[in-house]
């Protein structure tokens, strides 16, 4: 039965790709077993009783107060008391599942009496700053309130009102909104972050390899005569092949993983679909290029792992592009996962209207066009080479 060349070549590559088995691994079983695995690690969604100790020099009703508010933090748990300043100075090398230590000064509640000012020491064990930031934020909490607390029950055993009292304890408040990831979730944040990251990887390195194992393995006179001679039709075909896989892969994060995970999706589907069929139409044809320049299988992955590996950095994922050096920012907008990352956290978290988003659109659309014609010039040239030959 005839086949349109497109059709042909298409169906060839879903078998080269289903008869492969490190292709098939990669494009099957990574996504299911390690993007599964890596939601699990972030389930509880952040940081919860972290372990601190207490030393109490003032043993008042204040600094016991102060240790209640501790005891019932979520985001704290006390594990160890401690009994003299020798203790605090040594914890953190007696006990590495200790993260900080609150020290309560001697004569706390006399000088809050007073009137006057005096110093809750916290350490904190900042060599993960994920905990140093949480312990700041908890005790920053405790202390204000514990602090205010006693000031207006100073003021209103003087004879002030409670509003007059409040006024004078709390003269401007502030209010915040934590907008998107209101919880700061590191399930909402991170998850979706190293999954589409991942993502780019996978797609990327199996398309390093569809052209060049073609010539290495003997086969590309073949796909030639399937595909009617013409370059742009084994382009396309493979592309569509691949492009299933990525859509079903990307299908798979935001549907199971995302489902599975109770991970929100404030952005409609549709836009987000369409997001990730660029992004990976965009990563097959830069594929395609690198395969098309060298036969060499394993240097063509090597040059795709140093291309793609630091793109989850150069992101602004994890540090801000700003906040680079100039040229690490301008590296990083030379990976398409930044331009991805970019709109796909507006319209996942964000609901943007999708006028915010042509920036990262038109640069994905340039990546797009440098794939197609520098794949397609390549294979024309190689196969014009091959006919004289």
């Amino acid at each position: 039965m005839y086949k349109p060349p497109f059709i042909a070549v298409f169906i060839r590559e879903v078998d080269r790709i289903t008869k492969r088995t490190s292709t098939r691994n990669l494009l099957i079983w990574v996504p299911v077993i390690v993007f599964l695995f890596l939601a699990s690690i972030y389930i509880q969604g952040g940081m919860k009783n972290i372990p601190v100790a207490v030393y109490d020099a003032d043993n008042s009703s204040l600094s016991r107060k102060i240790i209640s508010y501790l005891e019932v933090s979520k985001g704290l748990h006390i594990k160890k008391y401690l009994n003299s300043s020798q203790e605090v100075n040594n914890v953190f090398l007696n006990d590495n599942s200790i993260h900080g230590v609150f020290v309560i000064p001697k004569d706390l509640q006399k000088n809050v009496l007073k009137g006057k000012q005096t110093t809750l020491s916290i350490f904190t064990n900042s060599s993960n700053i994920v905990y140093g930031n949480i312990l700041k934020k908890e005790a920053y909490t405790i202390v204000t309130t514990v602090s205010s607390g006693a000031l207006l029950r100073r003021f209103k055993a003087a004879g002030m009102t409670s509003d007059k009292a409040m006024n004078l304890v709390m003269p401007i408040t502030v209010h915040t909104d934590a907008l998107y990831n209101p919880y700061y979730n590191y399930l909402y944040y991170l998850v979706p972050g190293l999954l589409t990251v991942l993502l780019q990887m996978i797609i990327f390195f199996v398309a390093t390899r569809a052209i060049n194992s073609e010539f290495s393995e003997g086969t590309f006179f073949e796909l030639f005569k399937i595909s009617g001679e013409s370059p742009f039709t084994i382009l396309m075909g493979k592309a569509l092949a691949y492009t299933l896989f990525g859509m079903v892969i990307s299908l798979f994060i935001i549907v199971v993983i995302f489902g599975i995970f109770q991970i929100p999706v404030y952005g409609d589907m549709a836009r987000l679909f369409l997001l990730f069929l660029l992004f990976v139409v965009v990563n097959i044809f830069l594929g395609f290029f690198l395969s098309a320049i060298f036969e060499d299988q394993i240097l063509s992955l090597d040059i795709a792992f140093f291309y793609n590996s630091p793109a989850f950095v150069f992101s602004g994922f994890t540090f801000p592009i700003l906040g680079m050096p100039a040229f690490d920012q301008f590296y990083a907008q030379l990976i398409p996962y930044t331009h991805f990352l970019g709109s796909f956290f507006k319209i996942y978290q964000m609901d943007v209207p999708s006028v915010y988003l042509k920036d990262d659109i038109y640069a994905l659309l340039i990546f797009l066009v440098i794939g197609l014609i520098g794949s397609y010039s390549i294979l024309k040239i190689k196969i014009h080479n091959i006919k004289n030959k």
